[in-house]
This record gives structure tokens, C-alpha cells and sequence, in this order.
């Protein structure tokens, strides 16, 4: 019987002192648990709507070209049918060239996602170029083109503006100049090499040549700056550059102008923004970008020929013989050994 009894007031206590344990179910929904919402794990929400998490993917911003939404978008921007249906023809020959060269991500590489990622944002910037028709000289360099964007849907709507398209990647500005001669874009050429080596290439070109600069998301904005700062006009040259996130102060504290591209083209559009910059504001963000010149001169200048040089043979370089002399052997002089002398 004392075992028994025992047992049984052991099994009492235990019952009194779980008692004043919280269960581990009750505490999960406690909000004591949970003093800092950054802290707070997603499984332990003590919200009763279910938590999502949201990832923007290049089909998020999908949009079928032929659709009436996509048609009203571009009309509202001044965009023709006729400009549109070329607008769609470039969206399917991205896709095409994809499948051969990676232009751009493969993944969710489809003719919506190129029209709605890639040719609609280039479209948005047509308001912010409106005003180059009213000017005699009228050129566009698109640095980093890469394919095609924003340069080719561009081009497509500036039918009279002069559009140079660069990259150092060969391969893209073939499939680039391909796709112009499809959509018979005659305002289009392509310019293979570093943006920063064009000047000292060929000045008379690029040097102060161009009114406007396009990028779309090439390098560090200040950096951008620095190779393209001799590209522009420096009257009223501008610099026009799609980018997202985050931008450095040196150049937000001389912006002309910072325009959400989807303020242009719908709400939710896009989740990009073009930033401007006047042709002097490039100087001095490019002055504080830390980059140097590779080559340093004059811009048209040419190096000095080395005449003494140029004449000069080259030290073991091959010289055709003449048969006429007598050869050198090194042993004109040998007499051949007789052993009858001794």
C-alpha cells in the first residue's frame, strides 16, 4: 500500500506544476512572443490574413503585345499602329535571335515578357525625347545596347534621328544590326568597341557628336558617366538612363529630373525609373567616379611617327640571301689532314 501512495501523490504533484506551464500552442498565438515585428518568423504571424511573400520575375510584368491594354498604352504615347506592329515584329525577333545568342535572360524568354519588359520601358523615354524633333541636329548614342534596348524600339519611333548603337560585344551588335535590316531601320548603325574609347578612335564622329545618351542598367551611374562624358554636347547634350533601385548621392544631387516609368506607361508597369542629366552634370559626376583614361591626349590629335624606327631592321628578322655571293661556311681556310708527313 506505501508504494501505491506514493505513485499516486507523485502523479499529483507532476499535475499541479504543468499546470503553470504555458502550452507551447498557446504561446505561438501570444503576442508577448513577438515584441519586434522585424524579428518576427513568417510561420509564427500572429496575424490572421496568411503571409505572402512577393518575387518580381521578369513574366511579372508580362504583357501580350496585340493586346487592346498594350495597344492604349503606346497609343496614349504617341505611338502609330503602324509603329506598334513594328514595335511586335522586334519583340519576336528578340526572341528568335534568344534562342541562338543570349541577347537577354533565357529564362521566361516569351514574346509577352519581351514586349513588357524590355520594348515598353524603352517606349516610356518618347515623351522625355519629344523635344529633339525641333532640332537641326539631331543624333542619339545608345552605350551598352546590348539587345537592342532601348536604341531599336527608339529608332522605330524616331524614324529622323540618327541613332548610334554600342557595345564591346560583338556577337549582340551583329544580331542588333540584323534585326535594324528586318524592320528596315535605315536610322540605325552600330558601333563595336568601349564607349570611352570612341573619341580617341575617331573624334571627328563621336567627340561632343551626340544630343542625347541612352543606358539601360549598363554599370554604376558614375562610372557610366565617365565613359560617355565626351560623347555629348556640351550645350544641351543630355543623358537619359533607365535604372532600379538604389542611386548614388553624387548624382542624385544633380538630377535634372527622376521619372518613374511607370507614371508613363501605367501604374505597376514598371519598376524602373530614367534619370536625366545635363551634359555638365556627366562632367561632374564623372570627375568623382574615381575612373582614369586609358589614353591620355588631345581628342583628334595623332601620335608622333618614329622615323629613325621605321627604317631600322629588326634584330634577327629573316633578309632574302643573294646567290651571287660566296657562301659562309667557316672553314674556307681548312687543310685537310695527311698523315704522310709524319
Amino acid at each position: 500500500m506505501s508504494i501505491f501512495l506514493l505513485v499516486t501523490l507523485v502523479a499529483i504533484a507532476i499535475t499541479n506544476v504543468t499546470s503553470f506551464i504555458p502550452s507551447p500552442i498557446s504561446s505561438l498565438s501570444s503576442n508577448k512572443l513577438h515584441t519586434n515585428p522585424k524579428l518576427q518568423p513568417l510561420f509564427l504571424s500572429t496575424s490572421d490574413e496568411p503571409t505572402t511573400t512577393t518575387t518580381t520575375t521578369s513574366s511579372f510584368y508580362a504583357l501580350d503585345p496585340e493586346s487592346s491594354e498594350a495597344k492604349s498604352i503606346t497609343s496614349s504615347l504617341g505611338v502609330t499602329p503602324a509603329q506598334h506592329e513594328l514595335l511586335i515584329d522586334l519583340s519576336h525577333l528578340v526572341v528568335e535571335w534568344n534562342d541562338r545568342l543570349n541577347l537577354i535572360s533565357r529564362k521566361d524568354c516569351t514574346v509577352n515578357v519581351v514586349f513588357g519588359r524590355h520594348v515598353l520601358p524603352s517606349v516610356a523615354l518618347l515623351p522625355l525625347l519629344l523635344k529633339l524633333e525641333g532640332k537641326e541636329k539631331k543624333k542619339v548614342v545608345d552605350v551598352g545596347t546590348g539587345g537592342g534596348f532601348p536604341g531599336l524600339p527608339l529608332a522605330i519611333l524616331f524614324p529622323s534621328v540618327e541613332f548610334t548603337l554600342v557595345d564591346s560585344v560583338g556577337k549582340k551588335l551583329r544580331a542588333v544590326s540584323d534585326m535594324a535590316d528586318e524592320l528596315s531601320l535605315t536610322n540605325v548603325q552600330t558601333h563595336h568597341g568601349r564607349a570611352e574609347l570612341m573619341v580617341d578612335e575617331s573624334a571627328s564622329l563621336h567627340y561632343q557628336q551626340y544630343d542625347v545618351c541612352v543606358g539601360r542598367s549598363v554599370a554604376a551611374l558614375p562610372k557610366f558617366c565617365f565613359w560617355v562624358q565626351d560623347l555629348l554636347n556640351p550645350d544641351d547634350g543630355k543623358l537619359v538612363y533607365i535604372i532600379g533601385g538604389e542611386v548614388e548621392e553624387v548624382v542624385t544631387l544633380r538630377l535634372e529630373d527622376d521619372v518613374p516609368l511607370d507614371s508613363l506607361i501605367g501604374d505597376g508597369a514598371s519598376d524602373k525609373r530614367a534619370l536625366i542629366l545635363t551634359a555638365s552634370s556627366v562632367k561632374e559626376v564623372a570627375k568623382e567616379s574615381g575612373e582614369k583614361k586609358q589614353r591620355v591626349g588631345v581628342p583628334g590629335t595623332k601620335r608622333k611617327s618614329n622615323s629613325k624606327r621605321k627604317n631600322r631592321e629588326a634584330r634577327g628578322g629573316w633578309v632574302k640571301r643573294d646567290n651571287a655571293e660566296k657562301k659562309q661556311r667557316g672553314y674556307d681556310d681548312f687543310k685537310r689532314f695527311d698523315s704522310g708527313t709524319f
